[in-house]
């Protein structure tokens, strides 16, 4: 039973430790969305902001179409800077329990619980984001970068 606790409590603080890092990654007020990676499927399926703004005479995009991206961007942005807030002062809070002498092993584990809702919340939020800017795409456009991106297939 003593291993047990002992690992469990290993590996709550190791979580911690990268949840902290994620966090301190994520609490830049501006931050745009993560890079996808192109082995990721999901990432195929989608266009980040950065792409699209760098090749948008190539893929012709219209006025309309660009302000509505900037429109979505301002969105998250305003939406993500509130979570990345809570999110940090949740990760200062389970920090803090785990520093104790003596872990109340609920308490941790409400306090993890809550770093990852709001994590989750934000890549909700990023998710939300890039399906919304491919919406706004043609499909010629989502072709072209494809190819500008270095897509073999998809």
């Amino acid at each position: 039973m003593l291993i047990v606790s002992r690992t469990l409590l290993v590996s709550t603080l190791c979580f911690a430790v990268c949840a902290s890092r994620v966090a301190g990654q994520a609490t830049t007020p501006a931050a745009p969305p993560a890079t996808l990676s192109l082995g990721d499927p999901i990432a195929r399926a989608l266009f980040e902001p950065e792409l699209i703004m760098k090749h948008r005479r190539a893929i012709d995009l219209t006025d309309k179409q660009r302000d509505a991206i900037s429109g979505f961007l301002r969105e998250l942005q305003g939406q993500v800077v509130t979570l990345q807030w809570e999110l940090q002062e949740q990760v200062d809070a389970l920090a803090a329990e785990l520093a104790r002498p003596r872990i109340d092993l609920d308490r941790a584990q409400d306090r993890m619980q809550r770093v990852l809702q709001t994590e989750r919340q934000i890549k909700a939020g990023h998710l939300t984001l890039l399906i919304r800017i491919k919406n706004q795409l043609t499909l010629p456009q989502q072709e072209a970068l494809r190819k500008l991106r270095g897509d073999s297939g998809s």
